[in-house]
């Protein structure tokens, strides 16, 4: 008998630890809030290009070669260093003759392409921090040999320090936000149980000119107009709490 009460309370035992693990969780609410920011850009990224064509490989390598020598040249005697200028993508492809039409019936010839010539492309990356002379780093570079204009790229250099605030802004009105919903719903915030913060956003307004390239190299000065704008950096913040019923609310640090 003295074995079989110590059975039975060691039954209990275990009976009562595993109710206790699978009581329900508590209840939860989460609550998200997104801040932002807006400030004036101060560096432009300007995506110039030299493309050339030709029969000879040699001969539109070299053409390509010193063009963009020129550009280069171009974009130094404007004040832009040497570190800011960056190629981004250099490619030779051949251009192949169109394969012959093929009569019904005739046997497919398995001959190589013929090659009818190549073209080289090009591409700078150009950091500028001087925006007023943005207009005239593309219209030079249009003049001394790019003939590709792939757009403008407005940005700030140091984001981290906005972020941080429109990240404090998040978190505000996401608490606000969980305090106003506990009120309404008639609940009550017991405890934040996990924050998580969302990744930054930050629209990047571009300027593309589908005709424009032309116009520029005409131009080719500082007079030719620029508006950076402005720019919005966002954060989100995700905030959990645990609740529970109440007639009030608690206010939570």
């Amino acid at each position: 008998m003295k074995y079989i009460a110590m059975a039975l309370m060691v039954l209990v035992s275990a009976t009562v630890v595993w109710a206790q693990d699978q009581q329900p969780d508590p209840p939860t609410m989460s609550v998200s809030a997104r801040g932002s920011i807006q400030l004036a850009p101060d560096t432009a990224i300007v995506n110039v290009g030299v493309e050339t064509a030709g029969e000879s490989f040699e001969q539109v390598v070299s053409e390509n070669r010193q063009r963009m020598q020129r550009v280069m040249a171009a974009l130094k005697d404007l004040g832009i260093s040497e570190e800011r200028i960056q190629t981004i993508s250099f490619d030779v492809t051949p251009r192949y003759a169109p394969p012959p039409r093929r009569r019904p019936n005739e046997p497919i010839q398995h001959e190589p392409p013929k090659i009818l010539g190549y073209t080289a492309r090009n591409s700078l990356k150009v950091e500028v921090r001087d925006l007023d002379t943005v207009g005239a780093v593309v219209g030079q570079a249009l003049k001394t040999g790019a003939n590709r204009f792939n757009g403008i790229q407005w940005t700030v250099r140091d984001r981290h320090p906005v972020y941080l605030q429109a990240l404090a802004q998040a978190a505000k009105k996401a608490k606000a936000k969980a305090r106003t919903l506990a009120q309404a719903l008639n609940v009550r915030l017991v405890q934040l149980q996990t924050v998580q913060e969302g990744g930054t956003h930050v629209p990047t307004p571009r300027r593309s000119f589908a005709k424009a390239s032309m116009l520029m190299s005409e131009a080719a000065d500082s007079s030719v107009p620029m508006s950076p704008g402005e720019l919005k950096i966002e954060a989100q913040v995700t905030l959990l709490y645990e609740i529970s019923p109440s007639q009030g609310m608690t206010d939570l640090p």
